[in-house]
């Protein structure tokens, strides 16, 4: 198990230190669950494959590796027994290393994953 404070996050253009996440923490609105869970993400005409490591009702931490510039994706994490969580989310912050966003769940989608992507 790795150290949490060995690593920092890029919120907005400035690394923040792993100890200012405490602050966030105390901000959210739902515990955050650590999983594993395959995930897809669309932003743009960009589809990649990323992990969903921390998973709320309000949002999740995605392992990926996005352009800073990205804000909006459409998301789909895969859940146990074959569901799909199709959502559209904000970027609210972004780790360096390794890469990786926060985000928060703007609304939650339905429909194939076909379709939904296509609104990203």
């Amino acid at each position: 198990m790795r150290k949490v404070d060995e690593y920092r996050v890029a919120a907005s253009n400035r690394l923040v230190e792993w100890q200012d996440l405490d602050s966030v923490r105390r901000r959210r609105k739902y515990t955050r669950r650590g999983v594993q869970l395959e995930a897809r993400v669309r932003t743009g005409a960009r589809d990649l494959l990323a992990t969903a490591e921390n998973i709320s009702p309000g949002g999740a931490f995605l392992r990926v590796d996005l352009p800073v510039e990205t804000e909006d994706l459409v998301a789909t994490i895969h859940l146990p027994h074959g569901r799909g969580l199709h959502v559209h989310a904000k970027v609210r912050w972004r780790r360096a290393e390794p890469p990786g966003i926060g985000v928060e769940f703007a609304g939650f989608l339905e429909g194939p994953w076909e379709e939904i992507s296509r609104s990203a």
